[in-house]
């Protein structure tokens, strides 16, 4: 696969004051657009996990310790889940459950 380079200039005054070498705020910065484009829902968990240069278990523990939610769900989606679950509450119910 082919990649390319993004370039952002950046001062060194700014690297100093937010105590980064060039190579860590380009890590920094994978991570921080690799969660951005995930939580926006405009990558997938694996590409993002790719663009953040992580492993897809690691690029989870990114994501809970910066409380982005693994599970998107639309609102839609999150109705249907429900209806599902008050679904099966009502059949246990009929069939004797307690």
């Amino acid at each position: 696969m082919r990649t390319i380079n993004i370039n952002i200039p950046i001062s060194e005054e700014l690297l100093f004051v937010l105590k980064k070498d060039e190579q860590s705020l380009q890590e920094e910065a994978r991570k921080i657009l690799a969660m951005q484009f995930f939580k926006e829902r405009k990558l997938s968990l694996g590409k993002a996990a790719e663009l953040a240069g992580m492993e897809k278990n690691e690029f989870v523990i990114l994501l809970g310790k910066n409380q982005i939610d693994i599970y998107q769900y639309t609102e839609n989606e999150l109705e249907r889940e429900f209806e599902v679950i008050d679904r099966f509450v009502e059949d246990f119910k009929n069939e004797g459950g307690n």
